[in-house]
């Protein structure tokens, strides 16, 4: 278990650093809560357990980050469907300029 992310899960925004520390003695007794500077209690292990399987639910249940080469490929799609619809646009108010034009010469002849 990530003790820091446990808590940061149950905590969303906590100062890591400023509000607890996470400390390892390399004693084999792995990693505890050394600091605790928020108001309440500090949580139990169990606690920490399952903010912990919670965070990692969480993220295995995010969408994936869109890759740069990705979305610029996405935008690329989106100016080609732009231009031709705007060159489509173009086409029509050319057309209907047209057939004032000759509906205005009916009219005025």
């Amino acid at each position: 278990m990530n003790i820091s992310k446990a808590i940061q899960h149950l905590y969303p925004d906590v100062d890591v650093m400023k509000d607890f520390e996470v400390w390892d003695n390399a004693d084999g007794n792995g990693p505890y809560i050394a600091v605790w500077n928020l108001k309440g209690p500090q949580p139990t292990e169990e606690e920490l357990q399952a903010a912990w399987e919670a965070y990692q639910q969480a993220e295995a249940n995010k969408p994936p980050v869109e890759t740069d080469a990705e979305r610029m490929s996405q935008l690329e799609q989106e100016n080609k469907l732009l231009k031709a619809q705007n060159a489509a646009l173009s086409d029509r108010a050319d057309f209907i300029e047209d057939v004032i034009a000759e509906m205005a010469m009916q009219v005025y002849q």
